[in-house]
């Protein structure tokens, strides 16, 4: 599932630098811009930033701080460890819920971006709360396989 969710984001963000380079050749070449580029990056970033996550999340890609790794105790690692662990659930079962919400909200009046094309924004919305979905599916498994002691213990 993550790999799918992974290349769909990276779709969106191909769309979004293929607008950029449309937007820099026409603008320099004609000195036409595109008016909706700004709203349309904003939205399909948003849309691949929450697809991705499940993928680096799974895969513990993210950026962490280990400077004092080898100074610290094990069982303040795993004290570490659970302590992140709760507070990504938290924030992450916020974040779905509230994403859940402005997605449903947003199929249901069909929203369109303010720009002049109007080009349908729900489906990005939708697309955020799935990623979002993804994540907190993530973490609870590997909640669960912590508890289980399948992974590192001082892994960050």
């Amino acid at each position: 599932m993550e790999r799918v969710l992974l290349a769909i984001g990276a779709g969106l963000l191909a769309i979004v630098m293929a607008i950029g380079a449309v937007d820099i050749v026409a603008g320099e070449l004609f000195g036409f811009f595109l008016p909706f580029k700004v709203d349309m990056s904003g939205t399909l970033c948003a849309a691949a930033i929450f697809l991705a996550w499940p993928w680096i999340e799974r895969a513990d890609e993210h950026i962490a701080v280990d400077l004092f790794d080898n100074m610290t105790p094990s069982w303040l690692k795993r004290l570490r460890r659970w302590l992140a662990m709760a507070a990504a659930l938290l924030v992450f079962a916020l974040i779905t819920k509230g994403m859940w919400g402005i997605a449903l909200s947003s199929i249901a009046v069909r929203e369109t971006s303010a720009a002049t094309l109007g080009y349908p924004i729900w489906p990005a919305k939708l697309a955020c709360a799935l990623g979002a979905s993804a994540v907190l599916i993530t973490l609870i498994l590997k909640a669960i396989r912590i508890a289980r002691g399948r992974e590192l213990e001082g892994t960050a």
